[in-house]
């Protein structure tokens, strides 16, 4: 790249986020390949005050420190070219939040408290943090909390989740190869489309906003595409601002429903499009599995046919995971693609099947083992038509929510342990649930967006589901709902590490605990083991013919291992199939 093509893109790269994400090795990184001086905010109040800010904190307190803070950022902030990694609350002071957007390209670094606190661990142990304190996982899930909404105004986000196995090389090397990949993904992003994103209206008044102005509860962003995930009551009802906001709103909306999702909110949808001028029309599918299959998206593209879709109109999945999938799947293919949302209608797609560009339809032999991966434009959790669901449609999708918990957020589960009553009450509190909802969906976002085409990270959201579909599979998708299959395959899972001795058995305890908290079924009995086992040779997780197994290691500490020996399998399938 030439001096003169550089000169059109921004002339700060501006790292935000929590302590230990990595801001400071993504920086020099960047740094290096760009050949621009790299500014640490920490390391220039180091050398210009003679003590750390650990030590002014613990001197001089926290407000001291802020104000030494925001001078440096306001100074650093006219340096250019530069790459700047700045403390993690720095980007909490208006002034230099607006300082900083002057001339930078903002980036928010973003994973789990659970996993910066491992590489905290692994750190230089003298390394000081005092804003941390002695439970280092438990401070950094108070300071996401109260800093999340400052950082996700940032121009870009940027997940550096990495996977951390006891049988791999260790937190290092996962934390350097997300380092690795985020730097190539900023430094792309500033390349390719900077001078926009800085250039976007009124973004220095929401900079300088005291109060941080409202966004999605989630964005997914696989680096190559980005989407916004909503999540609140009402979603619906916003269907038409949501499409202006996305630039999607002159052209036609075909929708692909099931019947018993049409009679709910069918006509709802329909008068909101209507009332906005929007044209459309809509193809029901029966509800249930059975309609995921070739021959119904065959229905389908001929229907789309008559209609003369055009490759520029727009497809919406309305509905649960079935009709997610079969929509995406839809999309994918007809016209070689064309523009989806996504608006989950039942607990368990709005945290699964909705989010993540997955699609796939069933085949006789086994579970989704004809699909694609296309992200879709823009994701809607209206948490309103929960209250039109079955109770049993209800529970089913807390096991995707509790899988969320298990393998990634301690805090989270902690939180579910606490709010189960009121979470699986008939008339659950919205805001709550939303809100659960809205965290859930930030965790399957980011590993989405970490691994959007399922090559390494992404494979922890498979807890459960090896087993899970194994059952499902066996029992001809009428037995068990796909929630309850995975809460029975999670079980499976949990003895395998127990067995192995990845998992606590005091951790296997509370997942079992949890479960019947949300009154999910632990075992399956009266279903064929070896049919069970059969299908998942079959599973499409099957490589080399070797199956592979999400583990735990602990709370928010997921290992892929596909070394699991057959007997332990079998002997864990036999225990959760015994009458």
């Amino acid at each position: 790249m030439s001096a003169e093509e550089r000169s059109q893109f921004p002339r700060q790269i501006v790292l935000i986020g929590l302590s230990g994400v990595g801001k400071t090795t993504v920086g020099r990184m960047i740094a290096e390949r760009l050949g621009w001086p790299f500014v640490d905010t920490d390391d220039v109040i180091t050398s210009r005050h003679g003590r750390t800010p650990a030590d002014i904190l613990e001197s001089d307190g926290e407000l001291a420190f802020r104000e030494i803070e925001a001078a440096v950022v306001a100074e650093a902030a006219k340096q250019s070219p530069a790459v700047i990694s700045t403390g993690g609350g720095a980007f909490l002071n208006p002034r230099s939040r607006r300082a900083l957007g002057e001339r930078g390209l903002i980036c928010y670094l973003d994973a789990t408290p659970a996993e910066i606190a491992r590489r905290i661990d692994d750190d230089d142990p003298d390394v000081k943090r005092p804003l941390l304190g002695e439970d280092i996982e438990a401070r950094l899930h108070e300071l996401d909390r109260e800093r999340r909404p400052f950082y996700n105004n940032a121009d870009l986000w940027v997940p550096v989740q990495g996977l951390s196995a006891p049988h791999g090389e260790g937190p290092k090397v996962a934390a350097q190869a997300a380092g690795e990949a985020a730097a190539a993904r900023i430094l792309h992003s500033w390349a390719t489309e900077g001078a926009r994103l800085v250039a976007q209206p009124r973004r220095l008044d929401r900079f300088a906003a005291v109060e941080p102005p409202r966004v999605p509860a989630a964005v997914v962003d696989t680096g190559a595409e980005r989407y916004p995930v909503w999540v609140g009551p009402g979603e619906i009802g916003r269907l038409p601002d949501r499409l202006r906001q996305l630039e999607l709103d002159n052209r036609r909306i075909f929708v692909i429903s099931d019947a018993n999702v049409m009679e709910h909110h069918g006509r709802g949808v329909a008068e909101t499009l209507d009332s906005a001028g929007i044209a459309g029309a809509s193809y029901i599918v029966p509800s249930g599995e059975a309609s995921k299959t070739l021959r119904v998206a065959g229905e389908v593209y001929r229907w789309l046919a008559e209609q003369r879709a055009e490759r520029r109109d727009l497809i919406v999945g309305l509905g649960g995971g079935v009709v997610g999938d079969l929509a995406g799947f839809v999309a994918a293919t007809y016209l070689r693609g064309m523009p989806l949302i996504q608006i989950p209608t039942s607990l368990l797609a709005m945290n699964d099947a909705a989010i993540g560009g997955k699609s796939a339809v069933d085949l006789p032999a086994g579970k989704n083992l004809v699909g694609a991966f296309r992200q879709p434009a823009a994701v809607l959790s209206d948490v309103e038509t929960l209250r039109t669901l079955p109770r049993r449609s209800y529970t089913e999708g807390w096991a995707e929510v509790l899988k969320h918990a298990l393998i990634l957020d301690p805090a989270l589960l902690s939180l579910l342990e606490r709010e189960a009553g009121a979470l699986t009450t008939s008339q659950p509190d919205l805001d709550l649930v939303a809100g659960v909802v809205a965290r859930s969906s930030r965790l399957k976002a980011l590993i989405v967006s970490s691994d959007p085409t399922e090559r390494g990270l992404r494979a922890i959201l498979n807890y459960g589901h090896t087993i899970g579909h194994g059952i499902e599979t066996a029992t001809g998708y009428e037995q068990y709902l796909h929630g309850e299959a995975v809460a029975v395959g999670m079980m499976g899972a949990a003895q395998i590490g127990a067995e192995l001795g990845t998992m606590e058995r005091e951790l296997l305890a509370r997942q079992a605990d949890l479960l019947r908290a949300f009154d999910l079924p632990l075992r399956a009995p009266g279903v064929r083991g070896r049919a069970v086992l059969e299908a998942m040779r079959l599973d499409k997780k099957v490589a080399q013919g070797r199956r592979s197994f999400v583990l735990l290691g602990g709370a928010g500490r997921a290992v892929v291992r596909n070394d699991v020996p057959d007997d332990v399998v079998q002997r864990a399938v036999a225990d959760l199939v015994r009458e």
